[in-house]
Parts: structure tokens; C-alpha cells; sequence
């Protein structure tokens, strides 16, 4: 859409804000909740907060930038963390995004075909894998915000 451009400094603002959102929701809670799950097959608090950040990280310095990640995808739904270090993942992430911004900004293709479960449908760009990098973390942040909420008021009673 002409006049309208959305640039990487505007996704990775909002790829911040999120993580900002995750920091508030995870200083909820105390280290038992936070690997508690809501409800019998749900994921914990600590399992949503890896897996979304794991997800960005491989999204933005795996398939945009080219780096080598490391993802073990199922153990991100069997992590167990305190708050301590959900807050630290949080931050280290934010920091990595900051380091990364100018390289992502450089890039012009994607590193390797992604395979989601959901498929785009149509060849992934830069652009793409970046909003994608995003969604994981908004969509993931309304989990984690929806699921700290029931086990908040499973507490109160």
C-alpha cells in the first residue's frame, strides 16, 4: 500500500512492548504459580513465556538473520523456571532484539523455507517472518494474561 510502509524499527517496537507485557503479567506471580498450569492439559505460565520467546528468537536471528539456533520446541512445553528467570529470559531477549535491529533491517531474504502448522501460503519474506515473530509473542502474551488470571482466582477462591 503506498504512503504507508511499515518498517522493522516499527515491528520491533512492538515486539518490546510485548515482552514488556510479559514482564508485567509474570511480576504476578511467585515461582509455584508461574509452573502451574490452569487447567489439566494447559501449558504453565513459565512453559508460555519460554516457548513464545524461544519462537522470536528463532523466528528473528534463525530465519531472518541467519544464525545457527538451538530449539528444542517440545521442552519449551516441559519448561519449569521462577520468576527470577522468566524476567531475565524477558530481558535477554530485549537486548538480543536491540542487537539484532540493524542486521534484521539489512536483511533481504529468508534463511531456509519455514514450516509452520499453519502455512502462509505463499514464500516467506523478511517481512513475513518478522510480523510472524510477533504474532507468536502477542498471541502468546494473551495466553499467558488469560491463564495468569484463572490461576489468580483459583487462588482467591
Amino acid at each position: 500500500m503506498p504512503g504507508s510502509p511499515i518498517s522493522t524499527d516499527d515491528v520491533l517496537l512492538f515486539c518490546n512492548r510485548t515482552i514488556e507485557g510479559m514482564l508485567r503479567a509474570v511480576d504476578r506471580l511467585d515461582d509455584t504459580t508461574a509452573n502451574t498450569a490452569p487447567l489439566e492439559s494447559a501449558n504453565t505460565p513459565a512453559q508460555l513465556v519460554v516457548h513464545s520467546l524461544a519462537a522470536c528468537d528463532w523466528w528473528v536471528r534463525g530465519i531472518i538473520c541467519g544464525d545457527h539456533v538451538e530449539r528444542d520446541r517440545d521442552g519449551e512445553f516441559e519448561a519449569v523456571a521462577s520468576v527470577d528467570e522468566l524476567r531475565h529470559r524477558c530481558e535477554a531477549m530485549q537486548q538480543r532484539l536491540t542487537q539484532l535491529a540493524p542486521r534484521v533491517a539489512r536483511a533481504t531474504t529468508v534463511h531456509g523455507e519455514p514450516t509452520t502448522q499453519i502455512p502462509l501460503g505463499q514464500p516467506w519474506t523478511v517481512g513475513a517472518a518478522l510480523v510472524h515473530a510477533y504474532e507468536e509473542l502477542a498471541q502468546h502474551l494473551g495466553h499467558l494474561e488469560v491463564s495468569i488470571d484463572h490461576l489468580l482466582a483459583d487462588e482467591a477462591g
